[in-house]
């Protein structure tokens, strides 16, 4: 079990700066929403299987297989 206290300007910083939540909509919802609603937003988002963004050994080698002409 985590024992850790709830970072709530962790989880304002999430809700209202990124998901577009509304202040006191926030602050009315149980723990249980937030963690909800942060994640469902973790997935929407792609989560943790998000793909890494392209870098440039991988440009490199798809210019190789396919060359522009």
């Amino acid at each position: 079990m985590n024992t850790q206290p709830i970072q709530w300007s962790d989880f304002y910083k999430i809700c209202v700066g990124m998901m577009n939540m509304q202040s006191n909509d926030f602050w009315n919802s149980s723990p249980r929403e937030i963690y909800l609603a942060v994640q469902g937003f973790q997935t929407f988002n792609g989560g943790e299987n998000k793909e890494e963004p392209m870098n440039s050994n991988r440009l490199e080698e798809m210019m190789e297989l396919y060359p522009d002409g």
